[in-house]
């Protein structure tokens, strides 16, 4: 039996809660309880627009949200995850992919609350007229003509869960055609079962979730927890974005004892404990930290464990993870009975069919790669090229079965029915060592670079540098001389360079400098001269829900720069 619905029915049994730590005057609900009002806006739903089949949720993190999601599964209709405003470049940008979405998902309705702010709901609504909107913030009467109160129709029969469709979660990617990743109730079962089965949740653990629900990080992280039978400690992102150490107290003080949540994030908590020490902050039941969504670094894991251990905090609690959308999250998770594992390899050998040359820490060349672990519960993970750099393929009962609308032939999946996932890494000692991306690789004069190693070294440079702290996001991205009024070569031809955009604040005196310092480290060391490091405004980096860049959006905003200095 793989049917959500039933799954959570069961669940519930163990009398677990949601709590919003941070929300004012929200009480605590149990499972049970939101089931109930689950099955009551089910009612008020198929009285307003008949049986449903795809909803998309516009709303932030709370019981709305959480109470959609098993509305749908309770109705078989499939969720459908909308992006918030936040990591978009402009509100016709937002809209326009929003539209995009909705096109491609053919929504029969979209959920919202009160939790969008009217400025945003009305822009939303008058861009998508032919969409209906309906208002979840509370469940209704749930007393439709018809039906007996408090019930919806009888669900579809069960046995034919496996093949409906559970959620559509569509990629936050750079792209302008967001591909929707197609997942089942047995794909959908499978992966919260990984989720929990591949972290070894007790049943005293407890999720602490602050990552947007509509990133799938936050989506399948709180559903796994409460399909377990655990509790949730829900806050809404801007509670840590906006005071990311007053968000650690309310973590500490919680019942939560896992986390999730990408590199930047815990790059921001050291930044943010650096500059106001708390007195009093008490980590030691914080079991496990998860760090993935984006490249883990090492330096990352060191600095926290350095700036944390004085409140508890134990180097066996971080865990690099490696996972997406595509597999219901969870792909690999580093073993926690020690501290984790990483490698200085050479960054020179670590194309698709190198062998993977070890070196030592700090010697020229080295590139540190930390260890994502093995293969959760349930998943197969094997590399295209054996014994070599290739990319990470993907087989179990979580992994998708494709994206939406797209014809067989250009579907991510091998010749043998495996995902391909886009994503470049070898094994060592079978753990799955993680070195980018096949379509994040940028070619100058003929060699290829890792954007984020190129990233990586600016960062690290102006982090070492600045006076004013850390940079938490760049970009690199091709560039040929010559575009928007660039001089070309000397005999008038085109040159490939690669430029990389870093955010500072406006007005930073400093920032021409270690521009110039920053591209100096990449040329040292990577040997890489047709480079230049450009600094933009804060936030001005198009990057994805979990903080990822979106490249392609960072050329075109470095195209406008552009553009705009030719003009001057």
């Amino acid at each position: 039996m793989s049917h959500l619905w039933q799954i959570f029915t069961d669940a519930a049994k163990h009398g677990r809660s949601l709590s919003l730590p941070m929300q004012e005057g929200q009480p605590e609900f149990t499972l049970a309880e939101i089931l109930e009002r689950a099955e009551r806006s089910a009612a008020d739903v198929v009285e307003r627009i008949g049986p449903p089949r795809r909803l998309g949720v516009l709303m932030n993190n709370g019981e709305p949200w959480v109470r959609s999601a098993l509305m749908a599964f309770r109705l078989d209709a499939a969720v459908v995850p909308l992006p918030l405003p936040v990591g978009f470049v402009g509100a016709d940008a937002y809209t326009a992919h929003l539209r995009r979405i909705a096109d491609s998902a053919e929504l029969d309705a979209i959920l919202v609350d009160d939790s969008l702010g009217p400025a945003i709901a009305r822009r939303v609504a008058s861009s998508l007229p032919d969409t209906a909107f309906l208002d979840m913030t509370e469940p209704g009467s749930g007393q439709p003509a018809g039906q007996a109160a408090g019930r919806a129709p009888e669900p579809p029969a069960l046995a034919e869960a496996d093949s409906t469709l559970a959620v559509i979660q569509y990629t936050s990617g750079s792209t302008s055609a967001p591909k929707g990743v197609t997942l089942t109730h047995a794909n959908v079962a499978a992966g919260l079962a990984a989720v929990t089965g591949g972290l070894g949740f007790t049943d005293e653990d407890c999720f602490g979730v602050w990552i947007p629900m509509f990133h799938d990080m936050g989506l399948f992280t709180v559903l796994s927890s409460l399909a377990r039978g655990n509790s949730v400690c829900l806050w809404r992102p801007r509670d840590f974005v906006r005071r990311p150490m007053v968000w650690l107290d309310s973590f500490a003080k919680s019942t939560a004892t896992v986390m999730a949540a990408p590199n930047f994030c815990y790059d921001l908590l050291v930044a943010a404990v650096r500059q106001d020490p708390p007195a009093e902050l008490d980590l030691s039941k914080w079991r496990v930290a998860c760090n993935g969504a984006e490249p883990v670094q090492r330096r990352t894991l060191e600095a926290f464990q350095e700036a944390f251990a004085p409140y508890g905090f134990r180097a066996a609690t971080m865990e690099p993870v490696y996972g997406m959308a595509e597999a219901t999250l969870i792909v690999s998770a580093a073993e926690l009975s020690g501290r984790w594992r990483a490698l200085s390899v050479d960054r020179d050998r670590l194309q698709v069919g190198d062998e993977v040359r070890p070196l030592p820490d700090g010697a020229d060349g080295a590139r540190p790669v930390v260890s994502c672990g093995r293969a959760a519960p349930g998943l197969s993970l094997r590399i295209s090229e054996p014994g070599r750099v290739g990319e990470v393929q993907l087989s179990g009962p979580a992994v998708t079965g494709g994206y939406l609308n797209l014809p067989a032939e250009q579907q991510p999946f091998t010749a043998d029915g495996w995902l391909r996932t886009g994503d470049l890494g070898f094994l060592h000692d079978d753990e799955l060592y993680l070195v980018g991306r096949v379509k994040d690789m940028i070619t100058v004069r003929g060699q290829n670079f890792y954007a984020e190693d190129v990233e990586e070294i600016v960062r690290t440079t102006l982090a070492a540098e600045r006076s004013g702290g850390g940079v938490l996001r760049s970009a690199a991205i091709p560039w040929t001389a010559g575009d928007s009024g660039d001089a070309g070569d000397a005999d008038g031809g085109e040159v490939e360079r690669m430029v990389v955009l870093w955010e500072t604040a406006p007005g930073d005196q400093e920032a021409a400098g270690l521009s110039r310092l920053a591209a100096d480290q990449v040329r040292q060391q990577l040997g890489l001269d047709e480079v230049s490091v450009v600094p933009v405004p804060t936030a001005a980096i198009p990057h994805t829900t979990s903080g990822k860049v979106q490249r392609h959006g960072a050329l075109g905003l470095y195209r406008s720069l552009a553009d705009d200095a030719t003009k001057g």
